[in-house]
């Protein structure tokens, strides 16, 4: 009898069903091949023993198809809700880099969506393995604990989830925490007292590394013993159309903010255009701040201010982890790895006392100078 407090493995079935693991192998990847009599005996073996059959099974086979997936998971996709078109954003860049990766090490990559969190999900993306379709998966996830990747995780699947640091998988991802909090660091130091931090999330979703660099935003903001408003927290949909938008909410009035923090280069760069149109000047009234440091940054007016992500570097590592696990399944260590990023300054932050006096000497008195010289009182 088969001891079921073990693991039950695919010669385990073979055993129990008197054939050997190949057969059993068949009735598992391509039933059409086994006669009827033998598919159902050994599939009765497989429902009496609750067998899960292993990702791992497959190298029994040594099949290598040099194709490695890279998933999306829910709202870190690379297409726009609206119009499902390819849009310029910061995970087209990790696809880029994820392919040249994959590219330099010999394999292609196949780019998918997967949006659900249950059984059928998980189905499909086995079956492409199982299939022979795919080797391993990166997976792009936006939340820890996602169920499909736990499974896949437990099945021996080979795969290495990018961006989200998840202490159950392995893991690529990027200091988030610590760069808002460095430059929160940085307003401080040019004279900015007054910090919005803005979000970003779709269909009522915020990601893990969002979550991150709110974080690392209050750390810092309670270190220089500076209050934070509720009504300077909001959250855009990763539009620049929200970026404009949320700029002009914020900054309409007296009592606005003398930096605004965007979770995306794109929000921020929507924010640029939302304070010209409202003629407040960048960073004279207001600092702004974006994430990813997109190439564009440089050519915005002004250049913005952002956070580099290490991309390159966490492609190269993420392919190289799923190519160690597709080559060994069964190694007991859990492999996590954190890049560090680091802001890039631009002209759209500055040191506000030297502005302000600048200011003063060409023009007069500055616009909007009592509201920045009024004190918070919330």
């Amino acid at each position: 009898m088969v001891d079921k407090q073990k693991r039950i493995t695919i010669r385990d079935v073979a055993d129990m069903a008197g054939v050997s693991f190949q057969t059993v192998s068949l009735v598992i990847n391509h039933p059409e091949k086994v006669a009827r009599k033998t598919l159902l005996h050994v599939q009765s073996v497989i429902d009496s023993l609750n067998f899960v059959p292993s990702m791992a099974a497959r190298s029994l086979r040594q099949i290598r198809t040099r194709t490695l997936a890279c998933i999306f998971f829910g709202e870190r996709a690379s297409y726009d809700n609206r119009t499902y078109q390819i849009q310029d954003t910061y995970w087209n860049n990790v696809v880029q880099m994820l392919s040249r990766a994959a590219d330099s090490a010999g394999y292609a990559l196949l780019q998918r969506h997967q949006s659900g969190e249950d059984a059928k999900a998980y189905a499909e993306i086995r079956q492409m393995y199982v299939a022979g379709r795919i080797d391993g998966m990166i997976a792009v996830v936006e939340k820890t604990a996602h169920p499909v990747l736990l499974e896949l995780h437990r099945q021996d699947f080979p795969l290495v989830v990018f961006g989200t640091r998840d202490p159950a998988l392995p893991y690529v991802a990027q200091t988030n925490e610590e760069a808002s909090a460095e430059v929160v660091d940085h307003l401080y130091a040019g004279g900015c007292r007054r910090i919005a931090f803005i979000s970003g999330e779709r269909d009522g979703h915020t990601n893990e590394d969002v979550n991150e660099r709110y974080l690392g935003y209050r750390k810092s903001m309670k270190k220089h013993a500076l209050p934070v408003k509720k009504r300077w927290l909001l959250a855009g949909d990763w539009s620049l159309a929200s970026g404009h938008r949320i700029a002009q909410q914020l900054c309409a009035g007296d009592d606005r903010p003398d930096a605004l923090i965007f979770a995306s280069d794109r929000m921020a760069l929507g924010a640029l255009k939302g304070l010209h149109d409202i003629d407040l000047r960048v960073p004279l009234d207001v600092s702004v701040v974006g994430f990813d440091n997109m190439q564009y940054d440089d050519y915005s007016i002004p250049p913005l201010t952002s956070v580099h992500s290490p991309v390159l570097d966490m492609a190269t590592a993420a392919v190289k982890m799923l190519l160690d696990r597709i080559e060994d399944n069964a190694r007991a260590e859990l492999p996590q790895h954190t890049f560090a990023a680091k802001l890039v300054i631009r002209e759209s932050t500055g040191p506000r006392a030297k502005m302000k006096n600048e200011k003063i000497r060409r023009s007069g008195v500055p616009r909007g100078a009592a509201s920045s010289a009024r004190p918070d009182r919330d």
